[in-house]
């Protein structure tokens, strides 16, 4: 009985205060979880253009601002990256993008292309040269200063 009494006035001390008995450790914390990578938006995705008839690349970038004749075929321009496209037997063929001020000269260039990030197959410092992308023959991209001046894709032709 005595036992019992101890336990009652101990449990009626211990509300009373705001003391709980004690209770299992807590759980050790997990490293906090890194916030995910920023989804990178392409300035032009090229995949999406590579190869494709006029009408299919205007349908991904829009309607061209203008367009002219070349000894290799019909150049078109468009709004999107400043780009030019050379379609070369009806299908886009040399792409050229122009607007690429802000991007940093080095291999995280790709991605602005809808392409995956890769190491360069050649690289100095005036250009980083990309062969064997899938559906490419070659990727290019050129140095002005600590940015890239333009970007030069070859889809077929050399």
């Amino acid at each position: 009985m005595r036992k019992f009494v101890t336990t009652a006035i101990t449990s009626i001390f211990l509300a009373s205060c705001g003391g709980e008995q004690p209770s299992s450790p807590a759980p050790a914390t997990s490293a906090p979880i890194p916030p995910p990578e920023p989804k990178i938006t392409a300035i032009v995705n090229v995949p999406s253009i590579a190869g494709q008839e006029e009408k299919q690349v205007a349908t991904a970038l829009g309607e061209p601002t203008s367009c002219e004749n070349t000894k290799h075929g019909k150049k078109c321009f468009y709004q999107p990256g400043d780009t030019e496209v050379v379609f070369i037997s009806g299908k886009a063929d040399w792409i050229t993008v122009n607007a690429l001020d802000g991007v940093p000269y080095s291999e995280e260039a790709l991605p602005l292309f809808g392409l995956d990030k890769s190491s360069a197959s050649f690289s100095n410092d005036f250009v980083m040269r990309w062969s064997g992308v899938p559906g490419l023959l070659e990727v290019s991209i050129f140095r002005a200063q600590d940015h890239v001046d333009y970007a030069y894709i070859k889809t077929k032709t050399p």
